[in-house]
């Protein structure tokens, strides 16, 4: 391919919409959160002639951004279109998300793969590839069989994998993936992928393989990239408008939103504690790094290297949680009613947990999502 010319046009647009100083730091909050959205287009050749990019680049520096799957009319299984799904979330860009059986007789057209939303799964899948989501942290891209989908806010699938680690990896056989209009023949492709330096890009491009696709997001500069649904499912929006239309409604969607919920605050008496990985809210209960918050309570933690068990002491109270999720303190087995869980690869338990084998407690003020660490009976904090 000769992508000589794009790839100095996509370097120059990259300068221009994020300024080096921007992309370490994020974008400010002075500036409208709109801005933090571009979308262009630009024509690339390929081994089969010209082909034009629509895309969208969304800088994942900006903490006041959200991408997040959203399902049609907000049901398993319903359709809607993409400009409706963008418009009824508030969305500043979308684009059409996992396959789905659009092809099934009646109403009921169910998506294909992996969807996780705010940490619930919507459907299962293990065939082709998924990326997720956490936060501002880069996403992750990889194979939906070795996905864990409990490590994610949100995730939505599709595949095969594009590129990775900055290579061309498409394999669709080895994700299970062998339909000959996918794997072989040309046509309308979306994708999504990543930069370095935190810029996520989203595109459509017409009458392409896979292959062909996957030197197009490479010479964008992505570090990794995946196929999304394609054919008359791709389409692309954003600031109010289709920039490449679908030819019908979709079961699913990725949106960039800006993001509505405040950060979750831990508050010990007036003294705000913050953590490496930020406190997320799952089914009622606010989960924390576990090492760093029984640290942060003034425990002395260390790891047992006989059996890998967090091993956590504080005032003659000795606390020990093992690899498979037991809880004991001072040697007697306290039950579980919430299973640690992995988050951006970090262990993960609930605060309540933590502060109630600590004598302590929690106070909740959902309006201004600020969780309070107290002795248990209004006694100064543990």
């Amino acid at each position: 391919m000769r992508m000589g010319k794009w790839l100095a046009t996509m370097v120059l647009l990259g300068a221009l919409a994020l300024p080096a100083h921007l992309a370490a730091q994020g974008a400010p909050q002075t500036k409208d959160v709109s801005a933090s959205v571009m979308a262009g287009s630009k024509k690339v050749s390929t081994s089969a002639g010209s082909r034009t990019v629509q895309f969208v680049t969304i800088n994942l520096n900006d903490p006041r951004l959200e991408v997040r799957p959203v399902l049609a009319r907000d049901e398993l299984g319903r359709t809607e279109s993409l400009a409706g799904m963008a418009k009824r979330t508030g969305a500043l860009a979308a684009i059409n998300g996992s396959f789905f059986m659009a092809y099934n007789k009646g109403d009921y057209k169910p998506p294909w793969g992996l969807i996780v939303i705010d940490y619930e799964k919507k459907h299962d899948g293990v065939s082709g590839s998924s990326i997720g989501f956490n936060g501002n942290a880069l996403p992750v891209i990889d194979r939906s069989s070795r996905f864990d989908a409990d490590s994610f806010q949100h995730v939505t699938s599709a595949g095969p994998t594009l590129v990775k680690d900055g290579k061309i990896v498409v394999n669709p056989a080895a994700e299970g993936m062998n339909d000959p209009k996918l794997t072989k023949a040309s046509g309308q492709r979306s994708f999504i992928g990543y930069t370095a330096n935190h810029q996520l890009v989203m595109g459509t491009v017409p009458n392409v393989t896979l292959a062909q696709l996957a030197g197009i997001c490479q010479s964008m500069g992505l570090v990794a990239a995946m196929n999304l649904d394609g054919g008359a499912s791709s389409g692309l929006y954003a600031h109010g408008k289709l920039l490449t239309a679908p030819g019908r409604e979709l079961s699913n969607a990725l949106v960039v939103v800006p993001r509505k919920a405040a950060p979750i605050q831990v508050m010990r008496q007036t003294e705000r504690i913050s953590f490496l990985t930020p406190p997320v809210l799952i089914r009622g209960s606010i989960y924390v790094p576990t090492a760093e918050a029984f640290e942060k309570l003034g425990a002395a933690v260390h790891i047992d290297q006989q059996d890998g068990a967090l091993v956590a002491a504080k005032e003659g109270t000795v606390i020990r949680i093992t690899k498979q999720g037991k809880v004991f303190r001072d040697g007697k087995a306290i039950p579980l009613l919430v299973e640690k869980r992995m988050i951006a690869g970090t262990e993960m338990v609930p605060l309540r947990l933590v502060a109630e084998l600590l004598n302590g407690e929690i106070e909740w003020d959902q309006q201004k999502r600020i969780a309070t660490i107290r002795k248990k009976g209004g006694a100064p904090s543990p």
